[in-house]
């Protein structure tokens, strides 16, 4: 796991240079401008669509009976945990389809300007590869809602759940203007834990305020640097790694 802490560690580092922070800003003013609105919108009527939905469960209609104070407070704490996805995944989609290329075009200047570009990945892949993910996160999201009221499961759900999410979206677009598609299947064909281990670092921020807005671009840079050095490598050994 050296070579997942080292690229994180160099993400790290990097994120507050002065080209990175001006396009680390952009991500999170859009995601924030974006569903303030929507707060703003539909705060009411969905607390309030929360309330009835839980009033239709005997145990709301307990909690009602016990106290309607209580009861609007877990109507707010779950149109929370909705919403919560929704802002986590506007940032990322904003970081990886406008941001990511200068962080890409960033670490592989500084770092890696021998290796060549062979542009494996096509657009219509990268935004495959996004819903896909989009979709199992929001499904899992969703599934496990209910243990978010088990206490350990507040804290451990939401992180493992985000780490599939950020390593799902993010080892594709650090790396497919620079592989070729032989390259691009090796490196997502190998090292699976690496690369989960890796969403599972960033992950971790999104529990300190302030900071979780920095997390996407912390993410991109952490997998342009990772993904790159392991393309670096694979190039340097013979060319029946990259078999199918």
């Amino acid at each position: 796991m050296t070579d997942v802490l080292d690229a994180f560690r160099k993400a790290l580092r990097d994120l507050f240079r002065p080209p990175v922070l001006i396009m680390v800003v952009v991500p999170i003013v859009c995601a924030m401008a974006l569903w303030t609105f929507a707060a703003w919108l539909f705060w009411e009527p969905l607390t309030q669509w929360v309330g009835g939905l839980l009033l239709s469960f005997k145990v709301g209609q307990w909690i009602d009976n016990w106290s309607h104070a209580v009861l609007q407070f877990f109507s707010v704490l779950i149109t929370l945990a909705l919403l919560a996805p929704g802002v986590v995944v506007t940032a990322m989609l904003i970081t990886e389809f406008f941001t990511m290329p200068g962080l890409v075009n960033f670490v592989a200047q500084r770092y890696y300007p021998a290796l060549a570009r062979e542009h494996g990945g096509t657009l219509a892949a990268g935004i495959a590869n996004s819903v896909i993910a989009i979709t199992i996160f929001a499904v899992l999201w969703l599934v496990t809602l209910p243990l978010w009221f088990t206490g350990i499961g507040a804290l451990l759900v939401p992180l493992v759940i985000s780490a599939y999410l950020n390593q799902r979206m993010f080892r594709h677009d650090a790396v497919a203007d620079h592989a070729n598609r032989a390259e691009l299947r090796a490196l997502n064909r190998n090292g699976r834990r690496r690369l989960f281990f890796l969403g599972l670092l960033p992950a971790v921020f999104l529990y300190v305020p302030l900071v979780n807005l920095l997390a996407p671009a912390l993410t991109g840079l952490a997998f342009t640097h990772y993904q790159l050095g392991r393309l670096a490598r694979l190039r340097a050994q013979p060319p029946a790694s990259l078999a199918p």
